[in-house]
């Protein structure tokens, strides 16, 4: 069985300096890092996680919450399983694993986390949503688990740190990028008003029609399975003469232009889109989105860093990282300054 012993003298280094290699010490170079980490790969060695948990205290696994899966929409967006991949990759390399809880409502999700945590299971958790007086985040503060949640801050609570977007900022851009190709009759569309995410973007889509003294038109909930729900929406599009949509994520944009295609309205000659995400949805059907990338990449590294940060050094300050977005232009906004 090869020991750290081994490794040190194939790496021409102590045996020291190879523990604190594993720990991703700052005190050792990456030049040192990476030989360490080629003695390791030549030798064959793996780390005994068991003596690391007894030496550190840390089971080296985090929890991930995914948010309540009150429909079948909700379960089949592909960010949750974008940032769960970033999230795992970003792990692996810390020589963390990642535990994922889920349920139908926050209270079965707060269960799953106190399970997890009493029977230490994990260190920490990443709670991918934002709701008001969510009882898991509750639940967390008030027990000092450590935790960072991925979303618009809710909670006053100090010792929270939030990773997020500027949602707000984010849909005022659009409502201006749309006034610029000459739309003024905007509609917001969204199909769940409570979410954090969609009342921030939504703000964002009042203060862009403020700003620039055109008509809110307000917000429209569209819900597939509800056959009014979608008569208010094709009523308020022709009523209003709308000419383009704020829609609050690529897969629901999509439903839209289908939904719109049989009433003969095609997007975008005679409705524009523009959307959030960037996901694989964008590019899936013509026209291609115009949507806005939020960089999932980063809110998921950031994230994982962040918990990290918090169980390597106690940190129980408040925290807020706004993670940056780009708009990337395709085919589903038409210019109407180009008629």
């Amino acid at each position: 069985m090869v020991t750290i012993k081994d490794v040190a003298k194939k790496a021409g280094v102590n045996p020291s300096t190879v523990s604190r290699a594993l720990k991703n010490s700052h005190s050792i170079s990456l030049k040192t890092k990476e030989k360490v980490k080629k003695a390791m790969d030549d030798l064959g060695y793996v780390p005994n996680f068991a003596a690391q948990m007894l030496a550190s205290g840390l089971t080296q696994c985090v929890g991930v919450i995914l948010p309540p899966l009150t429909s079948s929409d909700r379960i089949s967006q592909p960010f949750f399983m974008e940032i769960l991949t970033i999230i795992n990759d970003e792990a692996k390399k810390k020589n963390f694993t990642v535990s994922i809880a889920t349920g139908e409502s926050t209270e079965s999700l707060k269960d799953q986390a106190k399970l997890m945590y009493r029977q230490k299971r994990v260190d920490g958790f990443i709670v991918l949503y934002s709701e008001k007086n969510d009882p898991v985040s509750l639940f967390l503060s008030q027990n000092n688990i450590p935790f960072v949640v991925v979303g618009s801050q809710e909670s006053q609570e100090k010792a929270i740190t939030y990773i997020d977007n500027d949602n707000q900022l984010m849909a005022k851009t659009a409502v201006d990028y749309l006034f610029e190709k000459g739309h003024k009759n905007i509609l917001f569309i969204t199909d769940d008003e409570k979410a954090k995410v969609n009342s921030e973007r939504y703000l964002g889509y009042t203060l862009g029609t403020k700003s620039l003294k055109i008509k809110n038109y307000g917000s429209i909930l569209f819900d597939r399975h509800n056959p009014l729900s979608l008569d208010n929406a094709i009523t308020k599009i022709k009523d209003e003469n709308i000419t383009a949509l704020i829609v609050i994520d690529d897969m629901l944009s999509v439903r839209v232009i289908q939904f719109l295609s049989f009433y003969n309205i095609k997007v975008p000659d005679h409705v524009s889109i523009i959307s959030f995400n960037n996901s694989v949805y964008s590019k899936i059907i013509h026209p291609y989105l115009t949507t806005f990338d939020i960089n999932i990449k980063q809110l998921g590294k950031s994230s994982l860093l962040g918990l990290l940060d918090k169980l390597h050094h106690h940190k129980t300050s408040y925290q807020k990282e706004t993670v940056p977005f780009n708009l990337k232009e395709r085919e589903s906004v038409r210019d109407l300054y180009k008629l």
